[in-house]
């Protein structure tokens, strides 16, 4: 009776552990984002590097020229380094004058049926330019 108990409590704690301690809320994916902008507000290129995973995979398009260019996780995270170091040197050079702004707004979260995903929806207050997150 002893055993079936322990493996009734075994079974409980690894299922939170695995499952329910990993889905994600609204306030998560907040705090998640005002974690990332503060990142960049202290020039912390390893902070935000750290944040993705192994398996990511981003792109950018450019209207410009119409190309399009893909990153994994090594190349994307070299290019925030450069992008925050630059910042850095910029604020640096002019005595912090030239400071990063960051001023944004969540305006949806949606989240997936079992909340392991979520898509958010926000706006750049500075520039009023929309930008959907994933």
């Amino acid at each position: 009776m002893k055993k079936l108990i322990l493996l009734a409590i075994l079974a409980g704690l690894a299922w939170w552990y695995f499952d329910h301690s990993r889905r994600m809320t609204e306030a998560d994916i907040r705090a998640a984002y005002e974690a990332d902008i503060d990142a960049m507000r202290r020039f912390d290129s390893e902070f935000l590097c750290a944040r993705m995973s192994d398996d990511y995979a981003g792109s950018e398009t450019s209207r410009q020229d119409d190309t399009e260019e893909h990153f994994d996780q090594a190349a994307q995270c070299q290019r925030i380094k450069r992008s925050i170091a630059t910042m850095q040197q910029l604020s640096v050079a002019t005595g912090g004058r030239l400071a990063l702004k960051i001023d944004y707004e969540i305006k949806a979260i949606e989240l997936s049926p079992d909340r392991k995903h979520a898509d958010a929806v926000g706006i750049d207050r500075e520039t009023g330019r929309h930008d959907d997150w994933t």
